[in-house]
């Protein structure tokens, strides 16, 4: 593999945006939603983000289900409560306050709509944090996206985070989509999941790992998703693929364990802050952002994980 690019190749190449939507009304359908959660503590209904797209709401409602497996009234109706499970989390305001925030003409109401789908009520779960699962996949990926918009706004919780040293043999990186929007990591991670971006890793068996890789901290443009897999990974899978060559590095990993979904904000915040306050020269090391990338992973099984490549100090 003569032909595969180093880190400094790489990061140097001008990246060029794939898997961009060309569907407008795919495109008509994600305006909604963003006019929706723009809109949602405020008593948005379908009819205004039909109006506002100039569709009649049955015409919205077409391409909107096309698009998204679901309906504008269950979307309106579902990232209300993904709104309202992270104000019952993280706030103190009354129950009540908050049903009738989010259009729920009693708490009672609230309270039915909050254990139909996150199967406890709204007061055991501010009291417990029992561990949240949806009853849809469509309301967990609106929690998710609501768990980092509330993190990046400033409440979070810290966890515990582990770390420790590591040495990685060389390993081949294939990106499948670079941030070439500049786009925050979690708006780029969204896209991707959008765009169909993250299914693709499936294509290849046996990766090591699956996720983000900073090829600067400095900007977001190089950051990228994709697959991490073996130097010596066949050929006939990766042919046609971008790909980059990572020497064997040290790198220092910081691992937020398993958690549940709606603490998807904390464990991110919790793991870069840690990496943020770690005393590298303290055990003879430095950071060797030339030599590798930074590696990021989010895995249900081993929760959320950074590897920082770090070299003798």
């Amino acid at each position: 593999m003569s032909n595969v690019p180093n880190i400094s190749e790489f990061v140097n190449q001008k990246p060029s945006p794939s898997n961009r939507s060309g569907s407008h009304l795919n495109e008509v359908a994600e305006a909604a939603k963003r006019y929706v959660q723009a809109r949602v503590e405020t008593g948005v209904v379908p009819e205004d983000a039909a109006k506002a797209a100039n569709y009649s709401l049955k015409q919205l409602n077409r391409i909107f289900s096309l698009y998204t497996g679901m309906t504008l009234a269950e979307y309106v109706r579902w990232s209300k409560l993904a709104k309202a499970l992270f104000e019952v989390r993280h706030g103190d305001a009354p129950l009540i306050d908050i049903a009738l925030k989010y259009g729920y003409q009693t708490q009672e109401g609230f309270t039915r709509a909050f254990k139909d789908h996150f199967a406890v009520t709204p007061g055991d779960y501010r009291k417990s944090r029992h561990p949240i699962t949806a009853k849809n996949w469509h309301v967990n990926e609106l929690i998710h996206q609501e768990a980092h918009a509330t993190s990046h706004k400033g409440p979070f919780t810290l966890g515990c985070v582990d770390n420790w040293l590591i040495t990685k043999p060389e390993r081949l990186w294939i990106p499948l989509r670079t941030n070439v929007e500049g786009l925050p990591a979690h708006e780029f991670y969204d896209l991707c999941g959008k765009e169909g971006v993250i299914g693709k890793a499936s294509f290849f068996p046996d990766a090591v790992g699956v996720g983000g890789a900073y090829f600067s901290l400095t900007s977001n443009c190089l950051l990228s998703f994709g697959v991490e897999v073996e130097a010596g990974y066949p050929q006939s899978l990766i042919d046609g693929h971008e790909v980059v060559r990572i020497p064997q590095s040290q790198y220092v990993v910081f691992n937020y364990p398993k958690y549940s979904i709606e603490d998807h904000g904390d464990a991110i915040r919790s793991t870069w802050g840690t990496q943020k306050d770690y005393d590298i020269a303290a055990h003879g090391l430095k950071w060797d952002f030339d030599g590798a990338p930074v590696l990021e992973e989010d895995h249900g099984e081993t929760g959320y994980t950074l590897w920082f490549p770090a070299c003798d100090a």
